[in-house]
């Protein structure tokens, strides 16, 4: 991992990347200023309909899911394929333009936090104990971590900064308006992270993204390089891992909000795995909920 002191000493990025920078920054935030005006009843399906029509196709990203999806599920009829395609960049849209919604919170505060976990998480707070929330890219899982703030608990976020780093400025705002502070992966920001959670913080870390010098552990029948510090984190620091997922309703506006029971301490491989079973389990029940756009299998 790079830290805040080698990206700062990267060379500059080559003016046509700057460029390019520029006009998809002002793409992106002129359309989600233009939404903002919208009812937010209105705004976040429109959102889905801009993303699967338009966003998808320009980005690559209906490509990408599509490709993953028949990688996976090989025997899968090409029309189900674009059907969960369509349905992932919707979905993808929804989320983009809640987390840039002021009223979204409010909303969130309208749900209720259910599963076995929460007892747990409630109990561990009362005791001071360290907690580590943790999910994939399942629906728009900051929906839990909003929640879990209006409950009381104040939970930190390790996260990658984007690579457009004009984006990037207000998408770390976005970030720190949940709940919490918010450290960038890396030297630096690792070791804020843990000596916050070590001080019996609450955090979050997605546990489904690619890590090159991770471990390569089966996701959805291939390899898949697999950071395990969820469970090495857990186990150092003696916190309560406790996964959870926001599940998109019918609706397409509210969520089921579900702790689940937390991961017995064991070693950090077995820990998550157990992780990576629960988003097997939910991804087989309802494939369009993950997001099949974002590069799990990479090579290197």
């Amino acid at each position: 991992m790079a830290d805040r002191k080698s990206a700062a000493s990267k060379k500059p990025r080559p003016p046509l990347k700057r460029l390019g920078d520029l006009i998809s920054n002002g793409v992106i935030m002129g359309l989600i200023r233009a939404l903002q005006v919208v009812p937010y009843q209105r705004r976040v399906p429109l959102m889905g309909i801009v993303a699967r029509r338009i966003l998808g196709p320009i980005s690559g990203f209906t490509g990408r899911a599509r490709a993953n999806l028949a990688m996976v599920y090989p025997e899968m009829p090409a029309a189900q394929v674009a059907q969960i395609a369509h349905d992932v960049l919707d979905g993808f849209g929804r989320t983009l333009i809640e987390q840039y919604s002021p009223e979204f919170r409010d909303h969130i505060a309208t749900h209720t936090l259910e599963g076995p976990g929460l007892e747990a998480a409630l109990e561990a707070k009362r005791n001071g104990r360290s907690i580590i929330f943790c999910s994939g890219h399942w629906s728009n899982h900051e929906a839990t971590r909003t929640a879990l703030d209006q409950a009381g608990f104040e939970i930190g976020a390790l996260y990658k900064p984007m690579k457009n780093p004009r984006f990037n400025v207000h998408y770390e705002k976005q970030l720190r308006a949940v709940s919490g502070p918010t450290f960038p992966i890396g030297r630096r920001g690792t070791k804020e992270f843990v000596d916050y959670l070590n001080n019996s913080g609450h955090v979050f870390l997605l546990h489904d993204v690619h890590f090159a010098r991770g471990e390569s552990l089966d996701f959805l029948g291939h390899p898949a390089m697999t950071a395990l510090t969820s469970g090495s984190l857990a186990l150092k620091t003696d916190a309560l891992l406790i996964p959870y997922f926001n599940t998109r309703q019918p609706d397409g506006l509210t969520f089921k909000l579900e702790l689940m029971a937390p991961i017995a301490h064991s070693d950090p491989k077995t820990m998550v795995r157990e992780l990576m079973d629960l988003l097997e389990s939910k991804i087989a029940q309802d494939p369009a909920q993950w997001l099949w756009v974002h590069r799990r299998w990479k090579s290197d």
